[in-house]
């Protein structure tokens, strides 16, 4: 047992013993539903790249290194302690079978600086690997509002648009939404034509529509 303790309290593996003890007070204190365990946000909305198969742009700063490093896509606590878990067990079992039976501290020290960063080499890859199944979970599915349906092609599916009445069907990439929707009557919208969705009123729970012409001319 002392061995145990001499070898997570010396380094390179005290390193990782910290960092876990740090994990291990925030887990309890998130149990008891004191802390958020997605205390420090990292998401990316991974729908940019499912929209465009084009899209060569990067993620800039510290998140756009955890997307392309795999570590994204799960609460940054999480990744953090699978990190640490990893890395702890590498660092330990070198420690306990080759550096601590090493003389020189300092040979020793300089072969522990080597075992800690080649010990997080090996965890972040590890780590991708472990989260990627556990993504899934952590989805977040956000109800689009229909003030989202502005600039949307619409389909007129009454017999005419005006001021007081007027259908419409958006398709919102699952089962059409039908609509209610009014337009000035000298538009002379009628059943089977596409217009945009120009403004909604939540008071009325209506869509103002205009023509595709007049929608072009408005975003150019």
């Amino acid at each position: 047992m002392d061995a145990f303790f001499d070898t997570i309290s010396s380094y390179p593996t005290s390193v990782y013993t910290v960092i876990l003890g740090v994990m291990l007070v925030f887990w309890i204190f998130a149990i008891l539903g004191m802390l958020d365990i997605d205390l420090i946000p990292t998401d990316v909305d991974e729908g940019i790249f499912e929209a465009d198969v084009n899209f060569d742009g990067e993620i800039p700063g510290f998140v756009g290194l955890l997307h392309t490093l795999g570590l994204t896509g799960v609460p940054f606590t999480l990744v953090i302690s699978i990190i640490a878990l990893i890395g702890f067990t590498l660092c330990y079992v070198v420690s306990a079978y080759f550096l601590m039976p090493l003389g020189s501290p300092l040979i020793r020290y300089a072969a522990g600086t080597l075992v800690l960063v080649a010990g997080l080499a090996l965890s972040i890859p590890i780590t991708a690997k472990l989260i990627k199944p556990m993504k899934p979970l952590f989805v977040k599915h956000f109800a689009p509002s229909n003030r989202d349906f502005i600039g949307h092609p619409c389909t007129v599916s009454s017999s005419r648009v005006s001021d007081t009445f007027g259908i419409g069907i958006v398709e919102t990439g699952g089962s059409p939404l039908q609509i209610n929707i009014r337009a000035d009557d000298k538009q002379g919208f009628k059943k089977g034509m596409t217009v945009r969705i120009a403004d909604y009123h939540e008071a009325n729970d209506v869509f103002d529509v205009i023509s595709e012409e007049a929608y072009q001319k408005l975003i150019g």
